[in-house]
């Protein structure tokens, strides 16, 4: 019982709070989306967690990572939302049960991984993500974009090859420090 934690650096000022906010926003919004299925209310859940954290700072007591904290109860108001809308049945016990066991710095890698995916995509010069837009989002071939842009079909070829290697680039720094994180915790 006589453990103190230290205050976590995110929350003793405004500019590292809001670091800390763009850092985890889209990712919280994703795992809200996980359960409410309704972009505009994730979006309000996650506020109020933000909103909550912010004002609550200096009573909180954070024995996890202030990330895990943040997206755990990102994930409890979704599910008290679910719970008080009597639309528990939108998401099976075996979902809940299943995210209340696993560890909790595993739960949101799906998330997380598709804010790399997002990020990457969106760092792509424009041409290049028009085209990698096109093939993935609209399912169209190298012939349709080539049409629908007026462009030729290697051209699509070389911003498709393009695409690939600059998301291949970002998501393989991604992984390498996730890498390497894993593999500092491992030697405590």
């Amino acid at each position: 019982m006589g453990v103190l934690y230290q205050k976590h650096l995110a929350l003793t000022d405004e500019s590292s709070f809001e670091q800390f906010f763009k850092t985890n926003y889209h990712l919280a919004c994703l795992v809200a989306l996980r359960y409410v299925k309704s972009e505009q209310i994730a979006d309000d859940i996650v506020q109020e967690a933000f909103v909550t954290l912010w004002q609550k700072r200096d009573e909180l007591i954070i024995q996890t990572n202030l990330k895990s904290y943040l997206l755990n109860m990102v994930r409890n108001r979704s599910l008290n939302y679910l719970r008080d809308e009597k639309q528990m049945d939108e998401i099976s016990e075996a979902n809940i049960n299943s995210d209340l066991v696993d560890d909790p710095n595993e739960d949101f890698s799906k998330e997380e991984l598709a804010v790399h995916i997002a990020k990457a995509i969106d760092e792509l010069p424009t041409q290049c993500k028009k085209v990698f837009e096109l093939a993935y989002n609209e399912r169209l071939s190298y012939n349709e974009i080539a049409s629908t842009l007026n462009l030729s079909r290697n051209t699509i070829k070389t911003q498709m090859g393009i695409a690939y290697k600059m998301i291949r680039f970002k998501l393989s720094t991604y992984f390498l420090s996730l890498f390497s994180f894993s593999l500092l915790r491992k030697k405590k």
